[in-house]
């Protein structure tokens, strides 16, 4: 589980500038995808990039409005369906735009109500709150559902750090949540405090990083503690949609000679709190009755494989109605 840049430089044997110009060009891309490697955090695949469909597209279906919530402007689309089999609810990764559910949107094909939002910092999404929490995320959704009139029961999905997030608000709702999809979430635990990260990794946070970035990231350990303690039993329908490479990968053999080598390795950011495995041994335990499927594909399984995920949500509502 590593990084492939863009462009990896090639060796010329016997030519100290090529090597000199490679470890330089290799820095730049660590504290450039240092930053990025921190919006797709994922225990089980590597930074891919959006895949590209030459195919035409659709017209967007996700048009974004702002609604005012106690000062908080939060950017949102909500879709309403005559007969709705559920009203679907979805949380993005970090710091990743609403518009990423677009091609599992238009695979829904009218049959749910539907609520995307974007958190502060997200696209024209903003709060005059400098305090990131878990108890005041799920209560600024709670609050979007109420002011669209969006009744529960509902459904959560959500992408990588945004499972994280579509957790807490079931653990503080769970009367509201009657399934729950996580798209490649980062499991619980898995990230240390900031306060702990490699020197390098927070000084990279600090300088390339917008400020609700780095609060988001500062927030993500507190939000798996929050979820590991006193553990809400969630007894009703999980699926776990969990991605790895199509071949193992190769062991880091340390920061200083990756960078050399032109590569960038997950491990060298410094910010697992426990292994990976171990960690996703961890969600089993968590969430013994949830269903999960292993996929190959980038970390983006929504914008990769949307009929996967729309098949995923497909199957959270038979299972529901049939209760």
């Amino acid at each position: 589980m590593y990084f492939t840049p863009t462009k990896t430089l090639s060796r010329v044997p016997g030519h100290d500038a090529a090597q000199q110009h490679r470890f330089i060009a290799s820095c730049r891309r660590f504290v450039c995808l240092l930053a990025l490697w921190l919006t797709t955090i994922s225990c089980s695949s590597a930074l891919d990039a959006p895949p590209q469909n030459a195919q035409a597209q659709p017209a967007p279906l996700l048009q974004a409005k702002i609604a005012d919530l106690a000062g908080d402007k939060i950017e949102y689309v909500a879709l309403r369906v005559a007969k709705p089999r559920a009203t679907l609810v979805f949380e993005n990764g970090l710091m990743l735009d609403l518009k990423t559910w677009e091609a599992v949107a238009q695979g829904l094909n009218n049959c749910c109500n539907l609520l995307f939002y974007n958190r502060p910092g997200v696209g024209r999404s903003e709060s005059e709150q400098d305090q990131f929490s878990p108890e005041r995320s799920a209560a600024r959704l709670q609050q979007l559902l109420q002011q669209q009139k969006l009744a529960p029961p509902y459904v959560l999905i959500g992408h990588s750090l945004g499972g994280q997030y579509a957790q807490v608000f079931t653990k503080h709702f769970p009367q509201q949540v009657d399934a729950l999809l996580l798209v490649d979430a980062l499991p619980l635990g898995l990230v240390k405090p900031v306060a702990d990260f490699p020197w390098y990794t927070r000084a990279g946070l600090w300088v390339l990083a917008p400020k609700a970035t780095r609060q988001e990231i500062a927030n993500i350990n507190n939000m798996g503690q929050y979820l590991l303690q006193d553990p809400v039993s969630f007894s009703k329908p999980v699926i776990r949609l969990v991605t790895q490479t199509a071949t193992p990968q190769p062991k880091s053999a340390g920061l200083v000679k990756n960078l050399w080598n032109g590569v960038i390795y997950a491990e060298d950011f410094g910010v697992w709190a426990l292994d990976p495995e171990a960690a996703e041994h961890r969600m089993g335990a968590v969430y013994p009755q949830a269903e999960v499927r292993t996929l190959v594909a980038n970390h983006r399984v929504q914008e990769q494989m949307p009929g996967v995920v729309v098949e995923a949500i497909f199957s959270l509502i038979s299972q529901h109605q049939v209760k």
